[in-house]
């Protein structure tokens, strides 16, 4: 036990240091390998820290007083800036904590130390004496029993909001409070492109907000809508259950007022500004998908009709593809969803850039990475964004509670 809580304390010395000089040569010059480096150390500490707090409960030896501040410094930091943003943008806030984590840990450690002895371990003879104890056992498991539940339920939303920022380029971001979806405005000359990440189910409110999103001049909302003209599927399936299920609204029609326009309207000429957008599907169809996306498809709408429970169709869909879906499957799935859909929609967009002088892509936000990608290669540059609170999770909570 002594040689882990040693490593640990060590390493967060360590990561504390690599801070410290990666935040500070930012200011001037970045280097890649020392952030990089930065990063292992960081992780390193974080995954000893879970068995070092587990480990508390067990030896009584460890000095709690010292362990439990560290560990909490390491969570509280990335937490603080996920529920105030505006720390995540501070560059004053990232050098702060650096310096407080290469500061903190020597003082903390000269409390447990003869004063003639310093250093960043901790002596042997503080490990002398009974390694387990029945009331420090209890009292530790007692006070984990409140507050695990918590701790797991911000640990969750946090993990969550990360995937989301890594796979959506920040278009979807969870909070506390709930989930936000991104809208970001570009220009490329006299045009303007606005890319409006969107979700199935989502607050009323919210869907109102979006619809009433001004475009100037010429305007044309390309909108997401997977068609099946040849009746690929045999079970169609739609969000309403899920919607109702969490007491939320679905995307069932387009939100946009305007007039609906085909792909031989696109190619055509300019035509003069109108009130409202055109609104044309930019999408493909079920007949382009490879066998495997339509198999997985039609396996989601017949769960999806058996049943009126929502968890239980759920949980019948996972069991079935955990025997079904193949990593090859699943990246043939994901290639049509995603890729392939991205790609038609960029096409489109070629072509509506030709003819408007305001293109809105309400999309879902899954598909906003690829896209963002391919508006920037076309010598967009961001302008703005704008948050709106897609599904407030406090008000689902509150509303299941009663």
């Amino acid at each position: 036990m002594k040689k882990l809580a040693n490593v640990f304390l060590i390493l967060f010395f360590a990561d504390g240091f690599l801070s410290v000089l990666d935040e500070l040569s930012s200011l001037v010059a970045p280097v890649a390998q020392l952030t990089l480096f930065r990063i292992q150390v960081a992780n390193a500490v974080l995954l000893l820290a879970i068995p070092l707090y587990l480990c508390l409960g067990i030896d009584r030896r460890l000095p709690k007083k010292l362990f439990i501040p560290l560990i909490a410094f390491l969570f509280a930091c990335p937490l603080a800036a996920w529920i105030f943003p505006v720390l995540g943008a501070s560059r004053l806030y990232a050098v702060s904590m650096a310096v407080l984590q290469l500061v903190v840990p020597p003082l903390l450690i000269a409390r447990y130390r003869d004063n003639h002895d310093p250093g960043l371990t901790l002596p042997a003879w503080r490990f002398e004496g009974p390694f387990f104890g029945t009331r420090n056992t209890f009292v530790f498991a007692g006070i984990n029993l409140v507050l695990l539940p918590v701790l797991l339920a911000t640990m969750t939303l946090f993990l969550a909001d990360a995937w989301a920022l890594n796979n959506t380029a920040g278009f979807i971001r969870v909070t506390p409070r709930g989930v936000y979806l991104t809208e970001r405005v570009y220009r490329r000359g006299n045009q303007t492109l606005r890319l409006t990440g969107m979700v199935h189910i989502g607050e009323k409110g919210y869907y109102q907000d979006v619809a009433r999103v001004p475009a100037s001049g010429r305007a044309v909302v390309l909108a997401e809508g997977v068609t099946d003209k040849k009746q690929t599927l045999r079970h169609h399936f739609d969000y309403r259950g899920v919607a109702s299920f969490l007491g939320l609204a679905s995307q069932e029609k387009q939100l946009f007022p305007g007039r609906v326009i085909d792909q031989k309207s696109l190619q055509g000429p300019p035509e003069p500004t109108a009130k409202e957008p055109d609104i044309l599907v930019a999408d493909t169809d079920l007949s382009t998908f490879r066998p495997e996306t339509l198999r997985f498809l039609d396996q989601v709408g017949k769960e999806l009709q058996k049943t009126p429970s929502f968890m239980e169709a759920a949980l019948n869909l996972n069991r079935w593809a955990e025997q079904n879906v193949t990593p090859q499957m699943q990246e043939v799935i994901m290639g049509d969803i995603l890729t392939r859909r991205n790609e038609v929609l960029l096409g489109y967009l070629d072509k509506a850039l030709k003819k408007y002088d305001t293109v809105v892509v309400p999309w879902g936000a899954l598909h906003m990475k690829g896209i963002e990608a391919g508006a920037l290669q076309r010598g967009f540059v961001l302008q703005k964004e704008q948050r709106r609170l897609a599904i407030n999770l406090e008000r689902i909570l509150l509303a299941k509670a009663r």
